[in-house]
């Protein structure tokens, strides 16, 4: 049997922390005050990545988001599986197929605290359980950061952007304008969008900014917001071991302080979808 070549990424933005609803009412979820009335918006992301997955054998779907908040330490990633599990994925997978789980056609990648290590961290998952790179990736997520994760993320860890597929579902009352500026932040907001939601959508655009600046988020500013979502203190390492390290064929470099992160320039195995 062939590896699979698919890398499906759903990003995570909330914690489903369980209950009677599987996710139908908001005050399951832990989320910031900001995203109030977007969980259904995260179901649909959900759902669109099992989607795919069903409609690829050779796609593997990963959900990723650690633990992010310091209420518990359950990650964004199980969460969203568990909601999954909970709604039956949706009665998108044929009923007597294998559970996608145990047979790691679902995988979780529990350390991702930024939508950049979303990509990474997945991609590097992919590769430590099937041996092979993906050749393709689909990328679910808010259709306003498409510019984030595709043109700033993908880019910067040399992913061939012929080889990425996008999937944008954006919450109630917002929608990509197709042309970033500072003023718009590159999406479109309805009137009945104010006050703090309004100003964290605004805020994209110097997101956008600072990943431009510092594409592997390895600066103060990024690594610092990273810090502050880190409350359970969960390893960021890119590898798990020397010989992990060695066996990637992953370029890096060494930071102040002792941290790692990929080399700027070069092509990165991914690249050719090599087998190690």
């Amino acid at each position: 049997m062939n590896p699979p070549n698919h890398l499906v990424i759903v990003c995570g933005h909330g914690i489903w922390l369980g209950g009677p609803k599987n996710g139908w009412d908001e005050s399951e979820w832990l989320i910031e005050s900001y995203k109030s009335g977007e969980t259904p918006t995260f179901i649909e992301h959900i759902r669109a990545g099992i989607k795919t997955l069903a409609e690829d054998q050779d796609a593997v779907l990963v959900f990723s988001g650690g633990p992010t908040r310091d209420e518990t330490p359950v990650s964004e990633a199980a969460s969203y599986a568990n909601l999954a599990a909970a709604n039956a994925y949706f009665s998108l997978l044929p009923p007597d197929s294998p559970d996608p789980v145990s047979s790691s056609r679902v995988l979780l990648e529990e350390r991702a605290l930024d939508s950049y290590y979303n990509i990474l961290f997945s991609i590097m998952l992919f590769w430590r359980v099937h041996h092979v790179w993906p050749k393709h990736i689909t990328l679910v997520s808010h259709a306003f950061k498409r510019a984030r994760l595709v043109d700033a993320h993908c880019a910067a860890i040399a992913f061939p952007l012929d080889r990425v597929r996008f999937v944008g579902i954006d919450p109630p009352g917002i929608g990509s304008s197709g042309n970033p500026s500072k003023e718009g932040g590159g999406f479109a907001l309805s009137g009945q969008v104010t006050g703090e939601k309004a100003e964290a959508m605004r805020g994209v655009s110097e997101a956008v900014d600072h990943w431009t600046e510092d594409p592997h988020g390895v600066g103060e500013v990024l690594a610092g917001k990273r810090r502050k979502r880190n409350p359970w203190k969960v390893d960021q390492r890119l590898f798990l071991s020397d010989d992990e390290r060695s066996r990637s064929k992953v370029k890096t470099r060494l930071l102040d302080g002792g941290g790692e992160a990929l080399a700027e320039g070069g092509t990165m195995p991914w690249a050719g979808n090599a087998v190690v």
